[in-house]
């Protein structure tokens, strides 16, 4: 072999490790750590992303740790309706109801524009009075998403007769817009808003549902600059699929990928710029084989996907917990219970979509007979690499019971830097209820809410 020709070889080797790091890098640099693991071709560089993803994990359970230091909550206020989803920052919360899209500030519960007589209308669409108490064909609640200054939703057309499909609206919520729609897409007339789901990010509104005639997963993708179509997907849902099973349609986006979780246990992750399919799975069923479970919550770590599901029939019931490989869709641990509610709470079961804060789980608990919730159980999201999660013992949950109390007064000055950080609100099942940490010792919720 000639000289030139092994110099040239030794050249080739050596730009391509170099191209290599140079890969593993960038991919860590954009956050896709899952990718970034596979990519490392170095036991330093896989130590340098499994640092980095400890360090991303636990800063995000940090910012929520005050989660679980507190033992109760206090109901700050209530609003009467039942939304499929609600959606908030450190200062909103948003939902959606038969009306239509509704914007309220923690800090009080009230409508910051628009709203109604009472000031309790949507703030899209923004409905003359009569429409509000009176609608001629009342609408299915939707999804919702606040995310990068904008309240993005799934709404009914309030009109009797009409054949239209639903909107995709978004609404613009700097001070001086005061929630101005800023575009709305008309979609499929035979999609169900509430068996839909939605993921929002800076660059583009994800849909995605079921369809029950043509047997597939409808999946679109619009910008989140204008509403234009980016691309859509009909993906094949497999034989046999109850299409008609209760439970949500979950999305998310988790690194390079939009995850879409369907009732029954099927996933599918696609590649989010460009809708292609990257992997499916179906979780297993726990011990009881027979048993029905229904998934009931997503949640993205820095190199995982956490699911949550209940084992049980109708609306509540048991909670398990499982965390699953981004890069193949399959589990990185069995599921396991995130607390024994029958012991520890004489057959209280958890009530409604748990809701997901920084490293935290908080779901709704009640008794059977009970109409509202009357506990929070908290645990913490599992973290950490997945690829390590299968070789050891997963990291305890931290799992606690935080009992809920009823409301006073609260100075307005504590009030507003409260609810800036420090307000969750869950659905109860009489409808949706902002809680605050509390140290006090007033009247339990059972004796004074109702």
């Amino acid at each position: 072999m000639s000289l030139w020709l092994v110099t040239a070889s030794l050249l080739w080797l050596q730009l391509r490790g170099q191209a290599a790091a140079a890969d593993w890098r960038h991919l860590l640099e954009r956050g896709w750590f899952s990718l970034a693991r596979q990519a490392a071709a170095t036991e330093a560089a896989r130590r340098t992303v499994a640092e980095t993803v400890m360090a991303v994990d636990q800063a995000s359970r940090q910012r929520t740790a005050w989660i679980e230091q507190a033992d109760r909550w206090r109901l700050v206020w209530k609003q009467p309706e039942v939304a499929a989803t609600v959606s908030q920052t450190d200062r909103l919360a948003a939902w959606g109801s038969r009306y239509g899209l509704h914007l309220v500030s923690l800090a009080a519960g009230r409508p910051l524009w628009g709203g109604g007589p009472a000031g309790g209308g949507p703030l899209f669409p923004r409905l003359r009075p009569v429409m509000q108490t009176d609608l001629p064909q009342p609408g299915r609640p939707g999804p919702v998403a606040l995310a990068a200054g904008r309240l993005v939703g799934l709404v009914d057309r309030p009109v009797a007769g009409s054949s239209a499909g639903p909107l995709l609206a978004a609404l613009d919520l700097a001070p001086a817009a005061e929630g101005r729609l800023v575009w709305a897409r008309e979609l499929d007339p035979n999609l169900p808003p509430a068996a839909a789901g939605l993921a929002v990010t800076s660059a583009a509104c994800f849909v995605a549902w079921p369809d029950a005639t043509a047997a597939t997963l409808e999946l679109i993708s619009l910008a989140a600059a204008d509403g234009g179509l980016q691309w859509r997907r009909s993906l094949p849902l497999p034989a046999g699929f109850d299409r008609q099973q209760d439970g949500p349609v979950l999305v998310t986006c988790a690194q390079h990928l939009l995850v879409v979780a369907l009732p029954g246990g099927l996933l599918v992750g696609v590649a989010a710029d460009t809708g292609s399919e990257c992997w499916r799975t179906t979780l297993p069923a726990g011990d009881d084989t027979a048993a029905e479970f229904i998934i009931d919550g997503l949640a993205a770590t820095a190199d995982g996907l956490v699911v949550l599901r209940r084992q049980a029939a109708g609306r509540s019931g048991q909670p398990e917990i499982c965390r699953l490989s981004l890069l193949d869709g399959q589990p990185a641990e069995q599921f396991r219970p995130l607390a024994d509610l029958q012991a520890a709470a004489e057959d209280a079961t958890v009530y409604g979509l748990p809701l997901v804060r920084g490293g935290h789980v908080i779901w709704p608990t009640r008794q059977p007979s009970a109409e509202a919730a009357a506990r929070l159980l908290i645990c913490r999201l599992p973290v950490g690499p997945t690829a390590a999660a299968g070789a050891q013992e997963p990291p305890p949950l931290g799992s606690r019971f935080a009992d809920i109390v009823a409301g006073g007064p609260t100075e307005p000055a504590v009030a507003e830097k409260v609810a800036s950080s420090r307000r969750l609100v869950v659905n109860a099942g009489e409808g949706l209820w902002c809680l605050e940490p509390t140290g006090r010792e007033p009247a339990t919720v059972q004796s004074e809410l109702h």
